[in-house]
């Protein structure tokens, strides 16, 4: 089975915590898209289709119970990493949705990320 590595974009407020990613993101091999616009025109559908989104809280114009309605709105219909301040149920992954809290972030999101990359698409 060849394995497809799918676009993976990050999409965070924090200039701080943005690059941090990005660099952990890049020493395990990805090659992430950094962004602080994840409605870019650049960011076309067939790429929001298959790509990993991590993106955090004060990006989504919406409140909690909405994130992921508002996103998948938005054509984000590949898997999502969603950094919250405070997590309001369980971070289970759920249909390629994944809640994580900022203050774990560094280090909870690049396995996510490695496990989400070895399923195939």
């Amino acid at each position: 089975m060849i394995v497809v590595r799918r676009p993976l974009i990050i999409a965070i407020s924090d200039p701080g915590l943005r690059s941090v990613l990005a660099a952990l993101l890049t020493m395990a091999g990805e090659t992430p898209i950094s962004t602080v616009d994840h409605l870019d025109p650049a960011l076309g559908a067939e790429l929001r289709e298959i790509a990993i989104l991590v993106i955090d809280e004060p990006l989504i114009s919406a409140t909690p119970p909405e994130w992921t309605e508002t996103l998948r709105n938005q054509c984000w219909t590949g898997s999502l990493v969603i950094v919250a301040d405070r997590l309001l149920r369980s971070s289970e992954p759920e249909d390629g949705i994944m809640l994580v809290q900022r203050s774990q972030a560094a280090y909870a999101i690049p396995p996510i990320i490695s496990r989400w990359q070895g399923q195939a698409l």
